[in-house]
């Protein structure tokens, strides 16, 4: 029976060891005087515990209001081991907005924080804090023959600062917004560069896009359509397969695409006038169309 006894108080022993432990609470307060309306202040909070106690993230203080005059303004929080246990720092920023008639003491109230272990937990109780606060300006100056006008200061005058450097600065990078906006405006065919030659195969990338976004048979219909009136526009007249290399003399920027624009033509006979359309989207697919006219508008951009 004894035995039995000696072996429940070890284990309420070992059980006791793993709930939370609070050690003790410092606090590390700030001067307890000479604060007004606005000011803030720094209460820093060290709680010993035990080794894998932590803190418990909802008893926290949240930032905001704590009261009509009083507003936690921010909270850190930081642990790390101390000797046998672990140590756990709080920085509580708080801003009094009392506005008093004459020196007062504030309190500053109590505050419980959680602590969390293994098998239980435990309270760690900050104690309140009271400090003097005081007006800012008498509350009858005229008392003392001042009015408002001799009572209130004057503004401060603004600073004067060279303004060189900066202005250099601007006139610069205006200058260079002036001269990208010029170089957008002429790529892109904006008054005044609107009377510039045409660029279709320029024009034949969105249409292809467009068309070949649609999907199936009729997306890369159009999508053929859409080149054959890029080549059209860009030889001045209806152009054929057979008329292929008097364009390319004409034209020869293009000349290094020729194999490709020879598929192009041979996959649009097979499409438009074949027995098996569908064997002209698989002499030239729907990428390699795209990128088709998208090099052919490279050469056009370079070659103008």
């Amino acid at each position: 029976m004894r035995r039995a006894g000696l072996a429940l108080l070890m284990l309420v022993g070992l059980s006791g060891r793993s709930a939370a432990e609070v050690r003790a609470v410092h606090t590390i307060e700030p001067r307890a005087f000479g604060y007004f309306l606005g000011d803030t202040l720094e209460r820093v909070v060290e709680i010993e515990t035990g080794p894998d106690d932590e803190i418990v993230p909802a008893s926290l203080p949240r930032t905001g209001p704590s009261n009509y005059w009083l507003e936690v303004r921010a909270v850190e929080t930081s642990s790390e081991r101390h000797g046998d246990g672990r140590l756990h720092t709080l920085k509580i920023t708080y801003q009094t907005f009392y506005a008093p008639i004459d020196p007062r003491k504030v309190t500053i109230p109590t505050m419980d924080i959680g602590i969390r272990g293994l098998n239980g937990s435990e309270t760690a109780t900050i104690p309140s804090f009271t400090l003097i606060t005081s007006p800012i300006r008498e509350i009858f100056p005229e008392k003392s023959g001042e009015t408002a006008e001799t009572f209130l200061r004057p503004d401060a005058s603004a600073e004067q600062r060279r303004s060189g450097s900066l202005r250099t600065a601007a006139l610069g990078a205006a200058g260079l917004s002036a001269l990208f906006l010029i170089l957008l405006a002429r790529d892109l065919a904006w008054w005044p560069f609107h009377t510039r030659p045409t660029r279709p195969f320029s024009r034949a990338v969105r249409e292809i896009g467009r068309a070949l976004a649609k999907g199936g048979a009729d997306g890369y219909r159009g999508a053929l359509l859409a080149m054959h009136r890029a080549f059209d526009t860009a030889a001045g007249h209806r152009l054929l397969a057979a008329d292929l290399d008097t364009f390319l003399a004409a034209h020869p920027e293009h000349d290094a695409s020729r194999s490709l624009v020879e598929r192009f033509f041979a996959a649009s006979r097979a499409v438009f006038f074949g027995e098996a359309p569908r064997e002209g989207e698989t002499q030239l697919p729907p990428t390699e169309l795209k990128a088709l006219a998208a090099t052919l508008a490279r050469q056009e951009r370079a070659a103008r």
